[in-house]
C-alpha cells in the first residue's frame, strides 16, 4: 500500500476551484501496476489554464512557470557542491515516490539543479503538481551555495541550517 498526499479538487463555480487536504491510499492492481486514483481519474478538464497557474504561483515564490511546448513548472537553484545537489535529488526521489507523483530532475554543471513538474499523463499542470511542488517546498531542505542564497533571500525557508 502507498501512500499519496492528495489535494481534492472542489468546484464552487466552474472556474473557481480551491484546495481541500485529503489522504487517500493507492493499491496495486490485479496486474501489479500501481493506480493511484487521483491521477488516474484526472482527465483535461483538470489542466489549469495560465491565469489558474499565475494564480497558485503566487503562493509558491521559489517556482517559475514554463512552456516548451507544454506547460510546466520548474524550481532552480544552485546547490553549495555536487554532494550537496544530489542530496536534494534524493530528498525529490523519496518524495516522488512516496506521493507517486514525480518530477523531471536535471542536474547540470555539477551542482546547477532544475525540479520541473507537470502531470505527465495529460501533457500540463494539474493542481496535483502544486500540491508536490508545496510538500518539496517543505520537507527538503538545501544546502545552497550561499552567493545563490545571497542573491534569492526568498529560498532562505528552505535552506539546510
Amino acid at each position: 500500500v502507498y501512500r499519496f498526499a492528495r489535494y481534492q479538487i472542489n468546484k464552487r463555480h466552474s472556474k473557481n476551484r480551491f484546495l481541500k487536504n485529503t489522504m487517500t491510499t493507492c493499491t496495486k492492481s490485479s496486474d501489479h501496476k500501481q493506480q493511484c486514483a487521483p491521477c488516474h481519474s484526472l482527465d483535461q478538464s483538470s489542466l489549469l489554464s495560465t491565469e489558474q497557474m499565475a494564480e497558485e504561483l503566487k503562493n509558491l515564490p521559489l517556482w517559475a512557470q514554463q512552456q516548451h511546448g507544454i506547460f510546466k513548472i520548474s524550481r532552480k537553484f544552485t546547490a553549495k557542491n555536487f554532494q550537496a545537489a544530489l542530496d536534494c535529488i534524493n530528498q525529490v526521489g523519496v518524495i516522488a515516490e512516496r506521493e507517486g507523483h514525480h518530477p523531471d530532475l536535471h542536474l547540470t554543471s555539477y551542482r546547477d539543479v532544475e525540479i520541473v513538474l507537470f502531470t505527465h499523463k495529460l501533457g500540463g499542470v494539474t493542481l496535483n503538481d502544486f500540491a508536490i511542488a508545496r510538500v518539496i517546498d517543505l520537507e527538503v531542505k538545501i544546502s545552497y551555495s550561499p552567493k545563490w542564497l545571497r542573491e534569492n533571500p526568498e529560498a532562505d525557508s528552505t535552506a539546510l541550517k
